[in-house]
């Protein structure tokens, strides 16, 4: 429960500016409150059951990329002259100067910046990004190339403040948009919301049971970045969002559920690697000896002794290479799989990269017509699915669904009774997680209904 329920912060957080918000367009379903460890968070009115909308929000702003506008032809020229001054796609800087006002954006020296409203702006500056002490070489160039009043240290922190609060919104045209109240819920790799598109709307829902007066937390990360090992979930997040997660899974020395490896003393249990320390990852992603040692096996007791944990070590590393080769190759002879899924199973129980595996080697199954084999590694996905995440799992409802697919095929010719059954348990089982965290017009729950009416 957070402590810091009445506390508005520091002026500039803008605390008592988002209620106001909240309340205006939500009826106050949530409440923003400072904390001094995360800043502005997201705080529950009343208790929420999993499946429940909280709510649903329209964009704050969205801007895509335009080729009839002359104003982006020329910054995409622009960025290709000064690249080694430009970090980013072309789009991210578009997204700035189309957050510039109509003031701001005056002797602008080439046409198509339309920019945005006084409010949107002001809205705009409130969503998360660092102090802007002085602007890039990018945002004085574009000032200087394109909106001569603008102020470059506010075109910084516009394209900063994209980078780090969009969400894709169209591919085609590519286009970015950004939310204002949901953009204040933090992340956690054990979210208890989750958030997707009605439209343009961003509908968040309860993902599991949430008390008055909790914090409402969402996944930065994709649901299958939720299965990745605890050093590669938090670097992605240090590079995309700048942070370091300290999430309840990610917090220092607790089992990493989706780093174990079969008991080298008894065979048969499984030994899970600790979560790194706190703060920054020295040794970035790296899957490190030294985060297996002194691990149990809760089927034997044995400890994992120094000298051990290098050679376990050693078998992610060496599977590691074995997924990087199959990334270079398009062609695995049948005695290779085998030989390469017999390791697999030898010495991982739970591992993110044996789930990694079995994904590459069903495909290759797949492609030699050997449905048994696909099936088989199918449901080595959904076991460590459901093992490695504890509560509803997207990952795991869509492996769900691919071993229903696979089952409603069956083998030879065709599909008997039995496989009929099984792929409509997979696919019941599937929509049992989908429906509450997307709800029932979407399509990722109408099309698995679908697939189960054909069986029907």
């Amino acid at each position: 429960r957070a402590s810091a329920m009445g506390d508005d912060g520091p002026k500039e957080a803008g605390v008592q500016h988002i209620n106001k918000h909240g309340k205006e367009h939500f009826e106050g379903v949530l409440r923003c409150a400072w904390t001094e460890a995360k800043g502005r968070i997201l705080l529950a009115t009343r208790n929420y059951a999993p499946g429940e909308v909280i709510l649903a929000e329209s964009p704050l702003h969205i801007v895509q990329e335009d080729e009839k506008s002359a104003g982006f032809r020329r910054l995409k020229k622009i960025c290709k002259d000064y690249e080694d001054d430009f970090d980013y796609e072309p789009l991210w800087y578009w997204c700035a100067v189309q957050s510039l006002t109509a003031e701001q954006l005056q002797g602008a020296k080439v046409e198509g910046c339309t920019g945005a409203s006084e409010e949107t702006q002001f809205n705009l500056k409130l969503l998360h990004h660092e102090k802007v002490r002085e602007p890039s070489a990018a945002a004085r160039i574009l000032v200087r190339e394109m909106v001569p009043r603008a102020d470059p240290v506010l075109l910084e922190r516009l394209i900063q403040i994209w980078v780090l609060n969009c969400f894709e919104y169209s591919d085609n045209p590519q286009g970015y948009s950004t939310y204002f109240f949901s953009s204040f819920m933090s992340h956690s790799c054990w979210p208890n919301a989750v958030w997707h598109y009605d439209g343009r709307d961003h509908v968040l829902r309860c993902r599991r049971e949430i008390k008055i007066g909790h914090e409402v937390c969402i996944s930065y990360l994709p649901e299958s970045g939720l299965l990745q090992s605890a050093p590669a979930r938090r670097m992605e997040l240090h590079e995309t969002k700048q942070f370091w997660c300290d999430c309840p899974l990610c917090a220092p020395g607790v089992d990493d559920n989706s780093r174990g490896l079969k008991c080298p003393n008894c065979e048969e249990g499984c030994v899970f690697a600790f979560t790194p320390a706190a703060g920054p990852a020295e040794s970035g992603a790296a899957l490190l000896a030294s985060h297996l040692v002194g691990a149990k096996c809760p089927n034997c007791g044995w400890t994992v002794t120094e000298e051990e944990s290098q050679k376990l070590a050693a078998l992610e590393k060496k599977l590691q290479d074995l997924l990087d080769r199959y990334g270079r190759s398009e062609v695995q002879t049948l005695k290779r799989l085998q030989q390469d899924e017999s390791f697999v199973n030898q010495y991982f129980s739970q591992h993110v990269l044996a789930d990694l595996a079995w994904e590459q080697f069903g495909s290759h199954y797949a492609s030699k017509s050997r449905v048994d084999d696909t099936r088989r590694l199918l449901k080595h996905r959904v076991e460590f699915h459901q093992a490695a995440y504890p509560g509803l799992s997207g990952a795991h409802a869509w492996s769900l669904e691919a071993l229903g697919d696979c089952a409603s095929k069956g083998a030879g010719k065709g599909p008997s009774e039995k496989d009929l059954e099984a792929a409509r348990r997979s696919y019941s089982e599937a929509l049992e997680i989908l429906r509450p965290m997307f709800g029932n017009e979407h399509e990722y729950v109408t099309e698995v209904e679908g697939k189960l009416s054909a069986l029907k």
